[in-house]
């Protein structure tokens, strides 16, 4: 049923966790400024947070809560959720000085971090929830599944990972930004070479160039594409993986500069066949004229350069032995 399936899952996802990740995605991650313990904890607060947010899901229609869909309970949970994650990966009650004072770090990150914001890229939530939380069959290459499936199984193991990852970098950006003006908390949560505030601002740096480029880019591409990147747990690493699947709706909902982008994309397939076609006109066209014409001239020429060669030869005198 699903509690199994989302054990098994959660069991799974766990124990890659506490092996340890690299990144394997190509791509700068936030997640990697952070202390590997902080990492660590962040991740495995995130996995508990989000089993207790299913169970909360699975109680609400058993105690008579339906006025919300599970959409909206899921959306009016995720604050919350962030809140709870970065509250175990801290500590409730760790103090650190900032200028002459001690403040509580928990505190101070709650007050300070924009925990609302939200990842476009995620897939839709009920794709994996509908399946953990109510039992229903996963939709996996045009086929119903009962969640148990293997195919299933790994389905909805990719998307918590995605979900997973997707919030950890959420989270880690805000606490990256916090830290450029708290030394004391640079050294208790980040990683060592990022105590220097040269490294950590060009880090952020990097990660924000690369956050617009994903944003006014790559994200159009694949969407005009019919493209989604999730990121999965796989053998100590966080890898990316591609899945075709509609997007027109996102499509359409682009701003002006974006969809400027996706109009050079279909502008680029409609005109490329006519100049591939007109290179290639091209091509046999000098290739013909260096063969044909150029070719022979040359050939002419190199034939009389060697009967003049000739016929001096034959006239030049033998000398006597």
């Amino acid at each position: 049923n699903a509690i199994a399936v989302w054990a098994s899952i959660q069991g799974r996802l766990t124990h890659a966790v506490e092996e340890g990740l690299s990144n394997g995605t190509g791509a700068l991650l936030a997640i990697e400024g952070l202390q590997p313990e902080r990492r660590r904890d962040l991740l495995l607060a995130l996995l508990q947070q989000l089993d207790q947010v299913m169970a909360r899901l699975r109680a609400a229609p058993a105690e008579g809560v339906q006025q919300l869909s599970m959409q909206d309970q899921w959306g009016s949970l995720q604050v919350d959720l962030r809140r709870q994650a970065i509250q175990a990966m801290t500590g409730s009650y760790v103090r650190l000085p900032r200028g002459e004072e001690l403040h509580s770090v928990v505190q101070e990150l709650m007050d300070r971090s924009d925990l609302n914001q939200s990842d476009e890229e995620l897939p839709d939530a009920r794709r994996m929830l509908e399946p953990l939380v109510l039992d229903r069959p996963v939709l996996v290459d045009g086929q119903l599944l009962p969640a148990d499936h293997p195919k299933a199984l790994l389905q909805l193991e990719t998307l918590v990972s995605n979900w997973l990852v997707r919030n950890a970098e959420l989270i880690s950006a805000e606490l990256l930004g916090i830290c450029g003006d708290w030394p004391e908390l640079r050294r208790y949560l980040l990683d060592q070479r990022l105590v220097s505030t040269r490294e950590l601002e060009r880090l952020r740096n990097q990660l924000n160039n690369q956050s617009r480029w994903q944003l006014w880019v790559q994200r159009p591409i694949r969407l005009y594409e019919s493209r989604r990147l999730l990121y999965q747990l796989n053998a100590g690493s966080i890898e990316p993986l591609t899945l075709t699947e509609p997007r027109d709706q996102e499509l359409r909902n682009l701003g002006w500069w974006q969809q400027q982008v996706a109009l050079l994309l279909e502008a680029r397939d409609a005109i490329a066949p006519q100049v591939q076609t007109l290179v290639q006109r091209i091509g046999d066209l000098m290739v013909v004229v260096l063969t044909q014409v150029i070719g022979r001239a040359i050939g002419l020429v190199g034939r009389g350069v060697a009967q003049g060669m000739g016929r001096s030869v034959s006239r030049r005198p033998i000398g006597r032995g």
